[in-house]
C-alpha cells in the first residue's frame, strides 16, 4: 500500500467513523431518538415483517395480513427494489428491540450519506480538509438528523443516496467513471421509494446538462429514469382506490419554512417559526433549518473570486442550489410534493458543495479588521433573529453565540497558522459540541409526535386475525397496555386491520372509522354492521379476536358468535367461538347455492378455489382488499373482478358454469412495463460506456479534449490554503 493510496482512503475512512460515532450521540441522550413518529409507526414494524418474509424465500410485493398496509409495491417507499434496503429489513429480524435495530440502520445511512458528501466535495476540486469537514456537519444538521434519521426513515434512505448519484453521473458526464455507476446509485436513490429521490435526480441532471452541454448527459439521465416505472407505478395504479388520488396546490403554511428561518442556519439553538402539525403550532421544537455552525461565520473569510472564476464547472451546484432554494419557499403542498421544509436537505447539499470549493481556495486574513466586523455583525444579527422568534429561550440563544463565536475565532488562528489539519479539528469538534448541545435542549423530535412505541405483543397473545378499537395516546392519558398502533401487529407476526399506510384504502378505512392512530368512538359498532347481506366487516376480514379500549367502549357486548375472552382496566379482548372456514385460503362469504370443495393460497398473490354451484348468480368474497391488478379466471376463462362497499374483492361466477376451479392471482399495475423499463435503462447505461471501454483514446486525442474542456481543473486536488 502506498503512501499516496493511504492519502486517499484514511481520510472518507475517517469521516465513516468518526460519523458513526457522532450517529450515537443522540441515541445515548435517548434511546428512542431515532424510534418516534412514522418509524415507531409504520417504518421499523414493517421491516421486520418484510424481512421475515424475505428469510422465507417471498419478496412481499403484497401482504394480506396487513390490510389497507398491506400493498407494500403501492407504497412505494419500503423499497423493496432497493437491495441494501431489503438487506437492512433482514438485519432488523435479528434485533429484539426495534429502537435498537432502528439506531444500526440509520447509522449506516448517516455514515454512506456522509462519505457520499465528501466524494462530491472532492469531485468538484475540494481539498481533502474541507471534504472532510463539511461531510461530517451536513449529516447532523438539524432537519437531517431530527426528521429525516429520528422519524422519516424513508428520506433520509433516500437522500444518502442523493450524493453518490450526483458524484457518479458528474464523472460519467465527463467520462471519468463508467455510465454503469450512474445507473447503479442513481437506481438505489430511485428505488428507495420516495418521489424526492426522483424530482433531485431531475434537478441535478438538469444542471450538468446546462454545465455539460451533451446530449450523452440526457441519455445518461434516461437511464437512471427508466428505473421510475417499476418503482411508482404501482403507486399510480392504487391511487384510484387510495386517499391520495387528487392533485393538491394549497399552502396551510405546514413545514413551509421562510427567508428569516433559512438566515438562522448557523445558529446551533434556533427554534424555526414554521407552523408544525398540531393544531395552534406556531414553532418547530428541534433546530430543523440548522445547517453547520461555521457556515455563516466563513463567508467573510472567503474568496468569493472563486465562484466567479469556476463558473462555468460549477453550474450544476448554482442550478440545483437555487432550484432547491425555490422550492423550500413553495407552498406547503404541490401534488404528491407536500411540506416544502423536506427541501432544505438538498439546499444544504449544494451549500456544502459551494462551501468546499471556496474554503478550498483558503479563508483571506487581509483586511482582518473588516472582515472581524462583518462576522461579528453577521453572528449578532443571527442571533437576534433567534431571540425574535423565541424570546423566552434567551439565555440558550446567547449561549450558543458564545460557542459559535469562541469556535471561529479558534478557526481563525489555525487559519493564520496556515495549518488545514488544525482547521479541520476545529470544524469538525465544533460540530461534535453542537451535537451535544442540540441533542441536550431537545433529545427527540417532539414537532411530529409525542407518541412513543408500544413493545410488540407477544404472537400467541392473540389468535387469528385481530380487530381493534382504540385511539393512540393523547392530552388524556397514555396508550393503554395490550394494544398497539400503527404497523405494530406486523412487528408482532400478528395479522391485524390496524395498520399504517401511506396510500390507504379509501372505501375499507372509512367503514371501519380507522387510521394508524385508531378509531372513533363508533369503531366498535362499525366492526360490526351488517356490510354484505347480514355479514359485517369483522365477518368479510375473518377476525378472530377483537381488542376494545375500555377509554372508548367500556363494557363491549359481544355480538352473536362471539364471548368475552377477558378484561382488564385498560381493554376488553373477545373471542370468536367457531371455527373460521377454509383455513388455507381466504374465502369469507358465498352466496347461496355456492359449494366449496377447496380453497388454497399460493403465497399471498394467488389463491385457487374448486366451487360447484346452483342456478341463479353466484358471488365469491374473499377476505382481501379490491388493490388495482387483481385478475380471476374460471376454467380457464378471464372474469372481471370488483369491490364491494367496503373495500373487499369480490368474483361473480359467469353464469352457464356449474363447476371448475377459479383462479386469482395479483400483479402490481405496471409490474412488466416497470421490468422492461429498468432493463432498457440498464441496457443503455452499458451502451453509453461502451465505445470508451472497446475504443480508447489516443493520447492525441486525449490532449486535444483536455484543450477544449472548460472543466480544467483536476477534481480531488488540494488547492492551496491562503493564509493571509
Amino acid at each position: 500500500m502506498t503512501s499516496l493510496t493511504r492519502r486517499n482512503w484514511v481520510p472518507p475512512l475517517a469521516v465513516c467513523v468518526l460519523v458513526g460515532l457522532l450517529a450515537q450521540i443522540p441515541a445515548l441522550r435517548q434511546g428512542l431518538f431515532y424510534m418516534v413518529d412514522d418509524s415507531a409507526a409504520q417504518f421499523l414494524p414493517m421491516w421486520r415483517r418484510i424481512g421475515e418474509q424475505l428469510l422465507n424465500g417471498t419478496l412481499p410485493l403484497l401482504d394480506v395480513d396487513s390490510w389497507a398496509g398491506g400493498n407494500l409495491a403501492g407504497e412505494a417507499l419500503f423499497g423493496l427494489w432497493n437491495p441494501v434496503n431489503l438487506f437492512d429489513y433482514v438485519l432488523v429480524t435479528r434485533f429484539d428491540d426495534l429502537a435498537t435495530a432502528a439506531t444500526v440502520v440509520k447509522t449506516q445511512f448517516l455514515v454512506i450519506a456522509a462519505l457520499g458528501v465528501y466524494l462530491l466535495i472532492r469531485e468538484y476540486g475540494g481539498a481533502k480538509w474541507a471534504a472532510f469537514s463539511l461531510a461530517v456537519a451536513l449529516p447532523f444538521s438539524g432537519f437531517i438528523l431530527y426528521f429525516q434519521a429520528g422519524t422519516w426513515a424513508g428520506g433520509l434512505m433516500t437522500f444518502a443516496w442523493v450524493p453518490f448519484m450526483w458524484w457518479s453521473a458528474r464523472r460519467a458526464a465527463r467520462r471519468a467513471g463508467h455510465p454503469i455507476w450512474a445507473f447503479v446509485f442513481g437506481g438505489l436513490c430511485v428505488t428507495a421509494g420516495n418521489p424526492y429521490g426522483v424530482l433531485v435526480i431531475l434537478v441535478v441532471y438538469i444542471g450538468l446538462y446546462v454545465e455539460f452541454r451533451q446530449w450523452r448527459v440526457v441519455l445518461i439521465g434516461l437511464s437512471v429514469a427508466a428505473i421510475a416505472p417499476l418503482v411508482f407505478l404501482p403507486l399510480v395504479g392504487a391511487a384510484s382506490v387510495g386517499g391520495r388520488n387528487g392533485m393538491q396546490f394549497f399552502n396551510n403554511g405546514e413545514l413551509a419554512p421562510g427567508v428569516t428561518d433559512l438566515l438562522t442556519l448557523s445558529v446551533p439553538s434556533q427554534l424555526p417559526s414554521i407552523k408544525g402539525f398540531d393544531p395552534g403550532s406556531i414553532r418547530l421544537r428541534v433546530p430543523a433549518t440548522y445547517f453547520a455552525w461555521f457556515a455563516v461565520p466563513v463567508l467573510a473569510w472567503l474568496d468569493w473570486g472563486v465562484l466567479r472564476r469556476r463558473r462555468r464547472e460549477l453550474t450544476a451546484v448554482f442550478v440545483v442550489t437555487g432550484t432547491y432554494l425555490v422550492f423550500c419557499l413553495a407552498p406547503s403542498h404541490l401534488w404528491m410534493f407536500r411540506w416544502p421544509l423536506r427541501n432544505i436537505e438538498n439546499l444544504y447539499l449544494g451549500l456544502a458543495v459551494l462551501l468546499g470549493v471556496l474554503m478550498t481556495a483558503g479563508l483571506r486574513t487581509d483586511h482582518f479588521r473588516r472582515r472581524v466586523l462583518i462576522t461579528a455583525g453577521a453572528l449578532l444579527g443571527g442571533t437576534y433573529l433567534a431571540v425574535a422568534s423565541w424570546p423566552k429561550i434567551s439565555a440558550r440563544h446567547l449561549l450558543a453565540l458564545a460557542l459559535v463565536a469562541l469556535l471561529t475565532t479558534l478557526l481563525i488562528m489555525a487559519v493564520r497558522r496556515g495549518n488545514s489539519r488544525w482547521q479541520a479539528l476545529v470544524l469538525t469538534v465544533g460540530t461534535a459540541v453542537v451535537l451535544v448541545l442540540q441533542t441536550t435542549w431537545a433529545p427527540l423530535n417532539t414537532s411530529v409526535t409525542t407518541a412513543y412505541p408500544t413493545p410488540p405483543v407477544h404472537r400467541s397473545s392473540y389468535m387469528g386475525t385481530v380487530a381493534q378499537v382504540a385511539v393512540v395516546g393523547d392530552a388524556t392519558g397514555p396508550p393503554a397496555r395490550g394494544v398497539l398502533f400503527g404497523n405494530g401487529y406486523a412487528a408482532a407476526g400478528v395479522p391485524s386491520l390496524m395498520a399504517y399506510t401511506g396510500i390507504d384504502y379509501s372505501k375499507f378505512t372509512k367503514a371501519l372509522c380507522q387510521d394508524h392512530r385508531g378509531t372513533c368512538h363508533e369503531g366498535y359498532d362499525k366492526l360490526f354492521a351488517p356490510v354484505q347481506d347480514n355479514l359485517s366487516i369483522a365477518d368479510l376480514a375473518r377476525v378472530q379476536t377483537v381488542v376494545v379500549e375500555r377509554r372508548l367502549v367500556d363494557d363491549p357486548k359481544p355480538r352473536p358468535g362471539w364471548r368475552v375472552l377477558s378484561r382488564d382496566n385498560d381493554v376488553t379482548v373477545l373471542r370468536r367461538e367457531g371455527p373460521i372456514e377454509f383455513p388455507f385460503g381466504r374465502i369469507s362469504a358465498l352466496t347461496a347455492g355456492v359449494t366449496v370443495d377447496k380453497d388454497t393460497m399460493d403465497g399471498a398473490r394467488s389463491e385457487q378455489v374448486r366451487f360447484r354451484r346452483g342456478q341463479g348468480p353466484a358471488q365469491v368474497t374473499f377476505a382481501r382488499l379490491a388493490w388495482p391488478g387483481y385478475r380471476a379466471e374460471v376454467n380457464g376463462r378471464k372474469v372481471p373482478v370488483r369491490e364491494d362497499q367496503a373495500g373487499f374483492l369480490v368474483v361473480d361466477l359467469p353464469e352457464g358454469v356449474d363447476s371448475g376451479e377459479l383462479k386469482l392471482g395479483w400483479t402490481p399495475p405496471g409490474f412488466v412495463a416497470g421490468i422492461v423499463c429498468a432493463l432498457l435503462g440498464l441496457a443503455l447505461a452499458v451502451a453509453l460506456g461502451w465505445p470508451r471501454a472497446k475504443r480508447p483514446r489516443s493520447p492525441g486525442a486525449l490532449l486535444r479534449r483536455r484543450r477544449e474542456s472548460p472543466h480544467r481543473t483536476e477534481p480531488g486536488r488540494d488547492h492551496q490554503v491562503v493564509a493571509g
